[in-house]
């Protein structure tokens, strides 16, 4: 890990806001985001990129103070985590490289929020740019699509219940965000922004490690529960942010692997979403392996209707998801990772 600071000019404690922008092999994005920021530099306390690319970003062109970190990990979860680590404000505003601004007045808006001090964490509502460049999915029941009544019934015999606005159930399963706004349980790594005192506290750092495996997936979601035991998350229904994607995610260029990390990681989100609840571990198997035998039947039926090599992979991949998932070993006590801190 390196650390390489541009052009300082205004100190830490004259700004409220960090931004941590965290990316990977993706240059130009970062460079085009980190400019149109500078619009409102003196608005933050600093800009933080941490970047775990192939090759390094050499230069930023601008006067804002701008802190350049080198992770030595391709590992989203811990980008922002060493962020965390470097950064000095109050409020942390997290924000993917392929993200762009929709509304100039979003940082006074996030300040405003977190006027509250209950207030612990911001999920802010973003748009995908290109509507068609959503992942592929890991099918539902077509029945999930019909009549309300029949839709929760079919819900929760498979495992996947219809939860209410705002809330976190198992296997990372989430209610939609409250329409008008208004407190959740979860957020999108996208974009959101936390109180610095109540983010990382009680964390299970096997995230991390699960990663590095390329096994982990949803670790916003996990962040974001953990923030709403700590306080209030709210949702700001106003769109903030575009999300530029351009089909270039690591998760969608290998169907296999894909698929893999889905189904294994559901496991992971409902045991860490146990642990912090002091659940009843018993109950959250259980519900996984029920869930995922309907998934995979789901895709085991979407690959006899029509047979192709990316659903043959998406389904091959599922059910190694759910072997590695039956040997694995969850850290019920979450203690500190000496290789993470």
């Amino acid at each position: 890990m390196y650390l390489i600071i541009f052009r300082t000019t205004e100190k830490y404690c004259q700004l409220k806001i960090d931004v941590i922008i965290c990316t990977y092999n993706r240059p130009e994005k970062v460079i085009e985001l980190v400019y149109q920021l500078g619009a409102f530099s003196k608005q933050f306390n600093s800009i933080i990129v941490v970047d775990s690319s192939d090759d390094i970003l050499s230069t930023f062109h601008t006067d804002d103070e701008i802190v350049y970190l080198r992770s030595p990990k391709k590992n989203q979860p811990y980008q922002r985590y060493l962020g965390y680590t470097y950064s000095k404000a109050d409020i942390l505003l997290f924000l993917d490289d392929d993200m762009e601004v929709a509304n100039p007045e979003f940082i006074k808006i996030i300040q405003n929020t977190f006027h509250d001090a209950t207030v612990v964490g911001v999920a802010i509502n973003f748009e995908d740019k290109h509507p068609d460049t959503a992942l592929a999915a890991i099918p539902r029941s077509a029945l999930l699509t019909g009549v309300p009544i029949l839709k929760r019934m079919v819900g929760w015999m498979s495992g996947y219940p219809v939860l209410r606005d705002g809330k976190l159930g198992c296997c990372g399963l989430r209610g939609k965000q409250p329409l008008a706004g208004g407190i959740t349980e979860w957020l999108s790594g996208g974009a959101f922004a936390a109180r610095r005192s109540a983010l990382f506290q009680n964390f299970n750092f096997q995230l991390f490690d699960l990663f590095e495996e390329k096994l982990g997936m949803g670790e916003d979601a996990i962040i974001g529960y953990g923030l709403s035991k700590r306080g209030i998350l709210l949702y700001y229904p106003e769109l903030l942010f575009y999300h530029n994607d351009q089909k270039d995610s690591l998760y969608s260029a290998d169907h296999f692997a894909y698929a893999r990390r889905v189904i294994f990681s559901r496991l992971y989100l409902s045991l860490e979403r146990t642990r912090l609840n002091k659940g009843n571990y018993t109950i959250a198997y259980l519900h996984y392996h029920w869930y995922v035998l309907w998934r995979i039947t789901g895709l085991w039926l979407n690959y006899l209707i029509k047979k192709n090599e990316g659903k043959h992979k998406l389904l091959i991949g599922a059910y190694e998801g759910w072997k590695l998932a039956v040997r694995f070993k969850f850290d019920r006590i979450a203690r500190g990772n000496n290789k993470w801190t």
